[in-house]
């Protein structure tokens, strides 16, 4: 993917966009086998941020977030909860602002179908 450059105002086609639809693994599913899509604005490397969008349709998985990287997101449409082995149920509706820290292992659950824009932040290294 062509990398844009953040160094002036910009206007960007999402809709021409490359998106990547992806499916969580049999073993990873809670309920459903729900569709996801990605489509990265600036692709995340190491020590760089990354920006996109996210969709994901009604269903639940476990997953386990890189541990390279945080993510910062805000929910556009759609509902959807995040739960962590020791971290109670969150829930993220469109208007919320919220943050999955690097390393983060949980279950994703989708009550309604949801559209986010993330950026994804290098985890600082000390």
């Amino acid at each position: 993917m062509n990398q844009i450059s953040l160094d002036g105002l910009l206007k960007i086609a999402t809709a021409e966009l490359p998106m990547t639809v992806t499916y969580p693994a049999d073993d990873m599913c809670v309920v459903g086998k729900p569709k996801r899509t990605s489509t990265p604005v600036v692709d995340f490397q190491a020590g760089a941020t990354g920006i996109g969008f996210w969709e994901a349709e009604f269903g639940a998985w476990k997953f386990a977030y890189p541990s390279d990287r945080s993510e910062v997101f805000h929910v556009l449409k759609g509902t959807f909860s995040l739960e962590g082995e020791n971290v109670p149920r969150q829930e993220f509706s469109a208007g919320d602002t919220g943050v999955i820290p690097a390393g983060f292992v949980g279950t994703l659950s989708v009550s309604e179908a949801v559209r986010k824009m993330y950026v994804l932040l290098p985890r600082a290294t000390r």
